[in-house]
């Protein structure tokens, strides 16, 4: 089994502990406890470098029960209003003169107290269907409504997947916004291939109170998409919302950027005559058109700063993106792996570091590709001691490339570091400070999965006696292993694993290798304890799959 890199278990308050510990300071606390929560919420952030663990959507649907605040104020003062009303009703005095003073307005606060609790209770619905429902949230909605066949669409998790995984490796935050490659993501959800216009909104209003001047401004951005419907996000500041409209600029330079309520937003979201609308979405087509061969050409232009080594050794300088797709293609017809590499004259900075040469390996097993890329020495013409290297499809490798020949590096989440050795590399060690870490517990909400060697297979339908049987079924053959491993439902690369298997050789022959795995992002790390007989290895694994508990104390680290 190949381990994959996760990220290190953090202690933060989690999901819905978090909303109940802050229900309870409020409680007991009152306004003091606005100090306590910013805290509890600036550590909570401070322990997901990476973005919330639950992912950016469902983040925000369970943010929504804020608007509990405003149900309750709506609810309290409709309630107010009723009880006034029946309050007075037991004046006759009180009412004839309320009668004289408001008039029709009388009869009117028992229409507007229950007009208010209506409000207020489909405000505390909404609130709680998006938080606790979030398959039947508005955000969920929205993602689907943009998708080419919305009756189509795959579950709410996999829905708010797309839209976290294209935030988490392409996202540039402004703010609560936040805009990737594909979709952006603000307190509504846009996809960018839909997008065709953007408008900022700032707008100041003033109130008189007495002898008080209260001035309010509005920062808003509105994403108008080509079904004419509209996605809002409220900002903080104007720095926030010019940040959005250049993230914006550069993510779909094919749409009309303007102000809000300007004669390019009322063309756009307004015009109802077919024609015009056929000749917007012409003119968007041309706009992205030449936007598209703008990239072409200054992907040239970048390329034509590198040198390609062909698979035959030859070189060249003259490099298009149909040579690097015919080599990417090769393998598949001469069914030999094809190698390549490309240098570019000044190293690529990215990721935090400086990239000197990607060497491409294309055909591989399955038909997958091995990318690696050497970091700069900061020496020209010496060799770099470390570079990092992924097995990735036709697809990934294709997105790499492209990137590659504009200068740009891409995650290195998921890829392996490695280092020079002699002529070839080897996985880099890790450094680490303070005592080597034991190995973690699994997981009591992921999902079991055994695997067994043979002809067994994995499956994740099967019982503690299954289990049992394949480890009395162990024997000192090559294919003679079982693993039982459990993934994150939500992110596969986290995982943990225990798997057993019979040394073949050397003075352990005959004993039963029980190992413990589980993914770092320093790299995956791995646990190994030897023990005579089936019976303590079968133990290992009695703990870990009934979560009772596993003793790791005897695991060395390898």
């Amino acid at each position: 089994m190949k381990p994959k890199e996760t990220s290190k278990k953090r202690f933060y308050l989690r999901w819905p502990w978090d909303v109940v510990v802050y229900i309870v300071l409020v409680v007991v606390l009152r306004i003091f406890a606005i100090p306590v929560i910013l805290l509890i919420l600036w550590w909570n952030k401070k322990q997901q470098p990476d973005g919330p663990e639950e992912g950016y959507c469902l983040q925000r649907t369970r943010g929504r029960l804020t608007g509990l605040i405003w149900a309750a104020l709506v609810l309290a003062g409709g309630g107010l209003a009723i009880w006034f009303f029946a309050v007075a009703q037991t004046m006759p005095y009180e009412v004839e003169r309320l009668k004289e003073e408001i008039s029709f307005g009388y009869y009117l606060i028992p229409v507007a107290g229950a007009g208010a609790i209506l409000v207020g209770l489909f405000l505390a619905y909404r609130s709680l269907r998006d938080a606790l429902v979030p398959e039947k949230s508005a955000l969920a909605q929205s993602i689907r409504n943009q998708l080419p066949h919305p009756e189509e669409a795959p579950p709410v998790k996999e829905l708010f997947a797309m839209v976290d995984q294209d935030l988490k490796q392409n996202g540039l935050w402004c703010g609560k916004l936040g805009v990737g490659k594909e979709w952006v993501l603000g307190d509504e959800v846009s996809r960018i291939p839909r997008i065709r216009g953007v408008f900022s909104r700032v707008e100041q209003h003033t109130r008189h109170a007495g002898n008080r001047t209260q001035v309010t401004w509005i920062y808003e951005l509105w994403i108008v998409d080509d079904r004419r419907q509209r996605q809002v996000t409220s900002l903080r500041s104007r720095q926030e919302l010019e940040q959005a409209m250049d993230c914006l600029r550069q993510r779909a330079p094919a749409a009309v950027f303007g102000v809000y309520g300007s004669r390019e937003y009322e063309d756009l979201v307004y015009t109802e005559d077919d024609m015009k609308q056929f000749a917007q979405e012409q003119a968007y087509r041309q706009r992205k058109a030449r936007q598209e061969e703008r990239d072409r050409q200054e992907q040239e232009r970048q390329a034509q700063n590198q040198v390609l080594t062909l698979p035959d050794g030859s070189v060249t300088s003259r490099i298009t993106w149909d040579t690097i797709r015919q080599l990417l293609e090769q393998p598949a017809q001469t069914e030999e792996t094809v190698p390549f590499q490309l240098v570019p004259g000044v190293p690529f900075q990215g990721q935090g570091r400086a990239f000197s040469r990607l060497a491409c390996l294309a055909g591989i097993d399955q038909g997958k590709t091995r990318i690696l890329m050497e970091e700069y020495s900061g020496r020209p013409g010496v060799p770099g001691q470390y570079a990092w290297t992924r097995d990735v499809d036709t697809g990934e490798a294709e997105k790499i490339l492209r990137g590659w020949l504009r200068g740009e590096i891409p995650s290195l989440e998921g890829w392996t570091k490695m280092e020079r050795s002699g002529r070839t590399w080897q996985p880099a060690k890790r450094q680490r400070k303070g005592p080597a870490p034991t190995p973690p517990q699994p997981h009591r909400d992921w999902p079991w999965q055994m695997t067994a060697g043979g002809d067994a297979g994995s499956t994740s339908d099967f019982s503690w006696d299954d289990l049992e049987k394949g480890l009395r079924g162990l024997n000192q053959e090559a294919d003679s292993y079982l693993i039982l491993e459990q993934k994150d439902p939500g992110n596969p690369k986290q995982y943990w694993f225990i798997q057993c298997a019979v040394a073949r050789k050397g003075p352990d022959a005959g004993r039963y290798a029980v190992e413990i795995g589980c993914s770092d992002p320093d790299g995956p790390l791995l646990w190994e304890r030897m023990t005579p007989d089936v019976e303590d290895a079968a133990a290992y694994f009695s703990k870990a799959y009934h979560h009772k508990g596993l003793d790791v104390s005897g695991f060395q680290e390898i």
